[in-house]
């Protein structure tokens, strides 16, 4: 479980990677698109609030200078009214009053007299109508009104009223809009553009680490995302990463303690014969070096690792006198003794780690050529890891002293695999087996067994 961390994308095997793709998924329905539209959404809302804000302090603004402006008429009016009116001269009111409306704005003035009296009004027809003195009527809509007392010697005498147009307020109001109207698009559809730009951003990580989610949740224990800012995602990140790395520890102590075992289950058969210490232990190693070449799966390879090392696990089931014999064997100890693979294969079957490599064990003494047993498979038939234990079981067992026999000498044994190509053993393997061994790989891994079990 060596194997260095990687990045998400390099890290994902291809079947979690297409099942949590995102590219099929439509834009409507994707988390860019509802977190961009709401945050845009967002930003209109508050366009059209600072527009109206805008809009509305205009209003008061300006309505507030035509009623400074009204009264300012109106006072002005009271002021030149005071003295025609206590003398009751007509023909000088009309002059005071018409001097107000020189400015377009102005809709209408008029004087009152303490009786309520209208004595001189700017519209036509309302002269001389008699109106309530202390409720003045009050404007029209769209005009903006003033009342200005006409005092005089502390007595209030009459009164001077001016009405305004608000219709320079409407036309201020609709140039402004109007002014507003470019810039705030602007501003908003840049806006939407960052927003979409900022949420892609955002959720390309939250799809970074959704990925790596999915990828764990296919066994792939190695992925690691990028951490990226120390807002809620980065946290979300890291503590991501924190549970991954926790997960590939456990596991990696779980598989070590898992070889141990193995090895334990090996080392309790070779206790039953003194001669084959290390054996299970080279036909692992080199079987493992062979698969390696050959470009096996990882998962085959395991499984072809622990077969090699428990290949002979079925001799447990074998009487200790058969193992030790120094003779011939007889018909039935023979027969005994080729059961030992299916025996293997029965104690290993139930065990999920290891039902694999039971299958494995069961057919590691079938012939290339169908000679072997226990089912006599032939070529292609037998598996491949089974067909690797063949040829390093047999290449060991001629380099190693047997309590019926001495060990043949190295070059003597490779001659006889080279013979048994395509009888015995499988001429693919033996090609690998034969590369290996001319590099130098197969005797460095003997020395180094050879170092760990004496």
């Amino acid at each position: 479980m060596g194997r260095d961390k990687k990045n998400i994308v390099p890290g994902m095997n291809a079947r979690a990677k297409g099942l949590f793709s995102t590219e099929g998924v439509p834009f409507l329905f994707s988390l860019r698109f509802k977190v961009a539209l709401s945050f845009s959404l967002l930003l209109l809302l508050l366009s059209g609030v600072i527009a109206v804000s805008l809009v509305r302090y205009e209003w008061i603004f300006l309505s507030m200078e035509s009623q400074k402006r009204a009264k300012s008429l109106a006072e002005n009016l009271a002021v030149n009214a005071t003295a025609p009116l206590l003398a009751s001269d007509d023909l000088r009111l009309g002059p005071a009053t018409e001097s107000t409306l020189l400015d377009e704005d102005v809709r209408y003035a008029y004087l009152v007299n303490h009786q309520g009296k209208i004595v001189y009004h700017s519209t036509q027809g309302k002269t001389g109508n008699i109106i309530d003195f202390d409720q003045i009527p009050p404007a029209a809509p769209g005009i903006i009104q003033f009342v200005a007392p006409i005092v005089a010697e502390d007595v209030t005498v009459g009164k001077a009223v001016v009405g305004l147009s608000a219709e320079h307020i409407y036309s201020a109001m609709k140039e402004t809009l109007k002014g507003l109207l470019l810039p705030l698009f602007a501003v908003t559809a840049l806006g939407i553009v960052a927003i979409f730009f900022l949420a892609g951003v955002q959720v390309k990580k939250i799809e970074m680490l959704a990925k790596a989610v999915r990828a764990v949740g296919f066994g792939d224990f190695l992925v690691h995302v990028d951490v990226h800012g120390r807002d809620e995602v980065g946290r979300l990140t890291r503590y991501f990463n924190e549970m991954v790395r926790q997960i590939q520890e456990t596991r990696s102590e779980k598989e070590r303690n898992f070889r141990e075992t193995v090895r334990s289950l090996a080392a309790a058969v070779e206790a039953k014969d003194a001669y084959t210490r290390g054996h299970c232990e080279r036909v692992g190693r080199i079987s493992h070096a062979i698969a390696e070449r050959m470009k096996m799966g990882g998962d085959d390879q395991k499984n072809l690792e622990m077969a090699a090392i428990l290949h002979d696990i079925g001799k447990i089931g074998i009487d200790g006198n058969i193992l030790g014999k120094t003779g011939p064997l007889k018909d039935s100890e023979l027969f005994n003794m080729k059961r030992h693979p299916e025996i293997g294969a029965r104690i290993l079957g139930p065990m999920s780690s290891l039902e694999r490599a039971g299958f494995y064990v069961k057919y590691h003494h079938e012939h290339f050529d169908g000679t072997g047993y226990p089912d006599g498979l032939k070529g292609d038939d037998i598996p491949l890891p089974s067909r690797i234990i063949n040829l390093v079981d047999a290449f060991d067992a001629m380099t190693s002293d047997r309590a019926y026999r001495l060990a043949l000498g190295h070059e003597e044994a490779v001659s006889r695999v080279k013979s048994d190509s395509g009888a015995q053993f499988d001429p693919a393997v033996v090609e690998v087996f034969l590369s290996l061994e001319r590099e130098g790989v197969i005797g460095e891994i003997c020395s180094e067994v050879k170092e760990i079990t004496t």
